[in-house]
């Protein structure tokens, strides 16, 4: 791995929680002649550490709002508890509540 890379190399494994969603953008994609590290190497430094890759370039916009959407993706789903406890809300916009006050 290039030099460009040095510094992701420590602590990634240190990130212990198996829910954590890690991604690797390789910003300013639009600066071909200036990259330090191929977006193959990325790939592979990424596959290699659990991440996922995406270049993404701030100044023309290219993928800023893709990885954000992917990492989403990523994020673990939270299961509703089987026995609720506390207020009940309507469902959906519009829908009334009963009320169960004596003074509504």
């Amino acid at each position: 791995m290039g030099s460009g890379t040095a510094g992701a190399r420590y602590g990634i494994a240190d990130f212990g929680n198996p829910n954590m969603v890690m991604a690797l953008a390789g910003n300013k994609a639009d600066l071909l002649d200036a990259r330090k590290v191929s977006a193959e190497e990325a790939e592979i430094y990424a596959q290699e550490n659990s991440l996922f890759f995406m270049e993404t370039s701030a100044k023309t916009a290219t993928n800023v709002k893709d990885i954000f959407y992917e990492i989403a993706k990523r994020l673990p789903r939270v299961q509703p508890a089987e026995n609720p406890t506390g207020m009940v809300l309507p469902n959906g916009p519009g829908a009334t509540a009963v009320s169960s006050s004596c003074c509504a």
